[in-house]
Parts: C-alpha cells; structure tokens; sequence
C-alpha cells in the first residue's frame, strides 16, 4: 500500500480548524477526524484508540478498521504506546515484511484521566516519513480539546438563551392567577417563539392525562376523536417519563407508536412531546406540532421551560379547586374550633373510626350468601332426526312458543316416495308372479315369490313409517331452547342427530350453586332473591326446596346444588337464563361479615 500525498500546512490548518469546529455528536466526530488526520499526514490508515486496563480499545478507524497496515500489538506497541503518553510522539520504522510504518500521537481530550492516542500508519515507513507525518499530526494533538471545548461553550450559549426563554414565558404566565389562564398563556407563547402550528398541554386527572390547553383555541370537544389521539401520544410520553421527537431517529430507543398514529391521522410533519415533572413525578405533558423537524436543543430549551412553570401549574390547579375542594376546606376549618387546629383531619378519622366500630360490633346486619344460578326445566325434549335424509323446512326457532302436536321440523321425502313407489311395484310384481306359479301349480315357486313379496310388503311398511316420522312435532307445550335450523335448509342430517330441544314452561326451577365454604351458613335457610343478567335492576323471591346432599367438584372449587321454586313465575322466564342469587342466612355484625374469610383462611392456615 503506497503512502498519499500529505497536504500543505495551510491545508491541514483548515481541516483541523473544521473539525474543531465540528458541531455534531462525539459520535460523528472521532471517525471525521480520523479521517481528516490521514489525509493530512498522508497515511495509509489511521486510529483512534483508547486505553481500558491494560488493553486499548478501537473508538474510530479509518477508512476500514480491519484493514491496518502496520502491527498494533504485543509488548513493542504497549513500550511505544507509553513512550507516546510521555513525549507527545512516538514512532517504529517497517520492519522486514511490513507495508508501513506506526506512529502513535498523543491526543489532549481535556480529562487527564483518558489515554487516547492517533495510530497512523504511514508508508513505506522510513525515518524521514514518520518525522514529516509526525510534525503535521502533532498539529492534531489538541483537536478534540478543542472540540470538547467548543462544545461546552455552545452549550453554555443555549443554556444561557434557554433560562433567558423561560423567564420570559414566566413573566407573560405570571399575569395571570388561574390555571386554565396560565395554561393557555404557556401554549400561546411556546407556539409563538418555536414556530408551532399547535401547541397543547394535558394534565393528570386522576389516574389519566387530560388535554386542558390548545393553543389559537379556547374551547374543543374533549371527547373528539383527535384529542383521544393526542392523549394517547401523551400518555405514551408520561409512561416513557422522557421527551420524545417525532420522527424519530434511527437510533432512538424510545417507542412512538402512539405519537406515529396521531400524525398519521392529523398529518403533522413534526412533533415533539415534554414531560412535566413536579417532585419527580409526571404531572403533566407539552405537546409541540410544526412543519420544521424538532431537534435535540429543541428539546432541551422545552425541558427547561417545563421545569420553571411545573410549580406554578401544580399549585394553581391544587388551589383552583371545585366547590367540593373547597367546602372540604371550610369544614375543616369549622371543626378546628372544636377539635383544635393541629391535626384536625386525623382526630375526625379517629372519632368516625371508633364510631364505626362500635357500629360494626353492636349492629346486626342481615346478611346474605352470594350464589350464581340457572333455570332449569322439569321436562326437555330432544327431536332427532328419524332417519338419514336432507332438512326441507323448519317452521320455528329458538324462543317460539310450541302447542302439543306443532309440526316442528319436516324433512325432505322425495326419495322416500321414490323408494316407496319402487317398493310397491316389486311388491306387485312379486305377488303376480306368485299367481301364476299357483296356477301352473309350481309350489316352490310359488313360496318363493310369497316370501318375497312379504319381503316389498315390509319395505312399504318400513318407508310409510319413515315418511309418518319425516315430520317432527312438539310433544307438549313448551318453547324451542335450541335448533335454529333457517341457515340449514337443504343439509344432510343423520339418523339420531339432534335437531331441537324443546322445553316445558311450566315446572321451571331455579338451581343455584352456593360455594362449600358457605353452605353450612344456609343450612337454615328458606328464601333467597335472584337477579338475572338479562334484568340485573329487579329481583325475585325464591322458596328453597331442598340442598343436594352431595358436593358437585368443580375447577373453580366445589358447590352444593341448591333447588329452589320462583314464587311468582314470570312469561318471559325461559330455561338457561342466569344471574346471581342471594341467599338469605340471618343477621351478623359488620365485622363479622367482613373478617369471617379472613378469619377462616388463617384458622385453616395455621391449623396444626
């Protein structure tokens, strides 16, 4: 590998000044200025490499990282790597076999605790190459100093126009004393210096952010689907507890998902979302929209503005409360001249907490065991099919009301007439031909042609007795719980398929399924009250009539079956309807009907 031409030192000045002034991240500096060192000295390839421990760790190559000329290991490197940090520079000439030369340059990075160093490789390597290159890369040595420098004072300029912003948007807030009047004050002014077309701010209401201030707009609909979308982005910010840039960066971490949905829908080029912190805690966010991409300084100057007004905003919406807040207040003030000013709240809980004790222990209370149930019916009907055929009508559906003997279902017959016509011509047939074998006095025959006759007499017999069955009526009154058979017209059905279920309406009873635990508090008990799912605002009395005596094992734990008669039956009461029933199990204290499961566990749990 030959060795490029170096530059001339005006040349090099310009580069090194460029990199000085370089005003992107680290991250992008160290491989510009790997770069710029090699082509200012000429070299083949260059390092950047830091010392960790007692190795030294690649930071920036260039042009490839994997392709370096000259050896950058063993005990020679690490003698001329530390000769480096004591002189400034260090070199070792190409050996027998080697493309180039190493010269090692000690970089200022402005921490006396960083060992950096410049590894160039510099080519064909004689004494004379590495002097010239040195004396041009000694130039580069205070680069990054300079840089780090340059990158502080502009840090310092922003932070200096940051504070400046925000005690300007502190003074325009201050003019006002209520908190949607400061709030609406913020996003005005923050659109207003950052070039925004909207700029909102959500607040915690409870355990959720809600929109409160939009800038340019003094009343929205809350309920609107974009503010939805504008919550959502919001609350992912709070989750997040950081700011986030939309669109985001290639190596962002942060998730966006909700911020890409509202400017998908909204349209908006560029977002960028602030978390509000009062003592650490997210209590609010700031939501900016223009058509300019939001960078890094963006964010800062926005971080710094939210920090000075989080106080401001908290207090005045603590104080600018609802009248509830501030009756609360002025109770407490009455009660402090009774109860005394220190601690009033806590001597009100202790009284209304002995009160409601000596109510918990001296009062009865009627108290109730919770169930689920199910309406069942004394009688149900199954209707198969009677043989293997295709459905043609159905004539009900699930919930009509059935007479005794309503024709039901029907089932094409078509092949059994066609089966039944053939079935009587053999039958004829077979009986001619046993007629005339009677007459030309052939016996045998003639019992043959009778057997077989009697054969076709009995398929007659078999496929009338299918068609009387082809249609399927209703044993006795009662409504279709089942079979909804409209979408199946037409469909093969098999012998002994059930079809529909049919119920009676009279007879129905409610079974109800009371927990183990509980069953021995309504051993007793008499009457119950149910609440159906389908009507949870009424309730309907229910006369126990038995408990099964034997446990029903469950996944969910094992139940007791208990019967129970409606007292007053209902026309629109249908077998299968469910809810939650009650059942009566005399009076007990409050304490007792709320430590009783407690008192269970523990008795159960440590019992020895």
């Amino acid at each position: 590998m030959s060795r490029l031409d170096p530059v001339s030192s005006g040349e090099a000045a310009a580069r090194l000044e460029a990199c000085r002034l370089f005003d992107g991240p680290v991250k992008d500096f160290w491989p510009m200025f790997a770069r710029t060192c090699a082509e200012i000295a000429g070299a083949a390839g260059t390092r950047v490499v830091v010392q960790a421990g007692e190795e030294w760790k690649l930071a920036a190559a260039w042009p490839n990282p994997r392709d370096f000329p000259a050896p950058m290991h063993g005990s020679s490197f690490q003698a001329l790597a530390k000769q480096a940090l004591h002189e400034g520079v260090a070199a070792a000439t190409a050996g027998e076999g080697q493309r180039a030369g190493l010269l090692l340059v000690a970089l200022s990075t402005g921490d006396t605790n960083d060992r950096c160093l410049l590894a160039a490789a510099i080519a064909p390597g004689g004494q004379e190459d590495l002097a010239e290159a040195g004396a041009l890369l000694r130039l580069a040595a205070d680069t990054p100093l300079l840089y780090q420098r340059q990158r502080q004072l502009e840090r310092s300029k922003r932070d200096v126009e940051n504070f400046t912003q925000a005690l300007e948007i502190l003074a325009v807030t201050n003019l006002h004393t209520r908190f949607l009047g400061v709030a609406m004050a913020l996003v005005n002014e923050i659109a207003t210096r950052h070039h925004c077309t909207r700029v909102a701010l959500a607040w915690q209401k409870g355990a959720y952010l809600r929109v409160l201030a939009v800038s340019g707009t003094d009343n929205f609909e809350k309920r609107m689907n974009v503010v939805q979308k504008l919550e959502a982005a919001m609350e992912e910010t709070r989750d997040q507890d950081e700011e986030i840039i939309w669109p985001a960066s290639e190596h962002a971490e942060v998730i966006v998902r909700d911020h890409q949905a509202y400017a998908d829908m909204e349209h908006v080029p560029a977002m960028l979302s602030v978390p509000v912190r009062v003592d650490g805690e997210v209590k609010g966010v700031l939501l900016l929209e223009r058509a300019e991409a939001f960078g890094e300084f963006d964010a800062l100057a926005l971080r710094v503005i939210a920090d000075q007004v989080a106080r401001r905003l908290d207090d005045l919406r603590t104080h600018d409360r609802w009248f509830g807040a501030r009756w609360a207040a002025s109770w407490r003030q009455g009660l402090a001249k009774f109860l005394g000013p220190q601690n009033t709240w806590w001597k009100v809980a202790g009284i209304a907490g002995a009160l409601f004790l000596a109510f918990a222990i001296f009062v009865p209370l009627p108290y109730r065991v919770n169930a689920t149930f199910i309406v069942r019916a004394e009688a149900l009907a199954h209707l198969p099919a009677s043989y293997d055929g295709y459905l043609a009508e159905s004539k009900v559906r699930p919930g009509d009301l059935v007479t005794a003997g309503q024709e039901l279902v029907r089932l094409d017959t078509s092949d059994l007439r066609v089966e039944l016509a053939s079935a009587l011509s053999e039958q004829r047939r077979y009986a001619a031909e046993a007629e005339k074998a009677e007459a030309d006095r052939k016996l045998a025959d003639m019992r043959a042609f009778r057997a077989m006759q009697a054969q076709a007499s009995a398929q007659v017999d078999l496929v009338r007795y299918r068609l009387d069955r082809a249609s399927l009526k209703a044993p006795f009154d009662g409504v279709v719980v089942e079979g909804d058979l409209r979408e199946r017209i037409g469909a093969p059905v098999r012998a002994g398929d059930v079809l529909m279920r049919v119920s009676r309406l009279d007879g129905l009873y409610v079974q109800m399924e009371v927990p183990e635990r509980d069953i021995d508090l309504i051993a007793e008990s008499e009457t119950a009250q149910i609440a159906f799912t389908t009507r949870p605002e009424d309730t309907f009395d229910v006369t126990i009539e038995r408990i099964e005596p034997a446990a029903v094992v469950d996944r969910d734990g094992n139940f007791f079956v208990v019967r129970g008669r409606l007292q007053n039956n209902a026309d629109w009461l249908r077998p299968g309807m469910t809810g939650v029933a009650k059942v009566e199990s005399g009076h007990r204290n409050f304490l007792w009907i709320a430590t009783h499961r407690l008192v269970d566990f523990i008795r159960l749990k440590f019992w020895w």
